[in-house]
């Protein structure tokens, strides 16, 4: 019976490990990512969860300074339904325990209705911004790069600036 027990026990906590391991995965992936090209990492989540700049730029502060945990508030409230407030005292309160206590106190466990659309959501959020990543340090220069025809028109000496056919400045 202890046997059985330690078992079952084993069993949840790596079940919780795991869990654990791909929300830090996308906080990592995520951070990577914004870390290169962070005006399209914040579009990108403001189209996503229709948040303005400056509630992004809140957010960014209420959650220690990092986009991953960004991206986990907000998709925390958009799967549980509460408010980021709620989530940020939540996320203070189990600050050194990580976003799986914070999972468990909203309610988000594996026996829940919220767990597998949160996870597939993680999952597939974790995915796009690892390749975003890879896009970008594969083809930096593709993305700030200027068009050719993009120049300053010159004006020279002997140019003058009206449209008629005389070569004076006068109109």
């Amino acid at each position: 019976m202890k046997k059985l027990y330690f078992l079952l026990v084993l069993f949840f906590s790596s079940l919780s490990l795991v869990a654990q391991d791909r929300i830090t995965e996308f906080v990592f992936h995520a951070n990577r990512y914004a870390g290169v090209d962070a005006s399209s990492f914040r579009m990108r989540l403001g189209r996503q969860y229709r948040k303005s700049h400056r509630d992004l730029d809140r957010y960014y502060r209420m959650f220690g300074n990092n986009w991953g945990n960004v991206g986990i508030a907000l998709e925390i409230s958009r799967v549980s339904g509460r408010k980021l407030d709620d989530i940020s005292f939540y996320f203070k309160k189990h600050g050194r325990r990580g976003w799986g206590s914070v999972l468990v106190d909203i309610g988000i466990t594996p026996h829940s209705d919220w767990y597998d659309p949160f996870y597939d959501r993680i999952n597939e959020y974790d995915g796009y911004w690892e390749e975003s990543y890879r896009c970008y340090k594969r083809h930096p220069k593709h993305h700030y790069k200027r068009h050719k025809h993009h120049y300053k028109r010159r004006y020279y000496k002997w140019d003058d600036d009206d449209d008629d056919d005389d070569d004076d400045d006068d109109d």
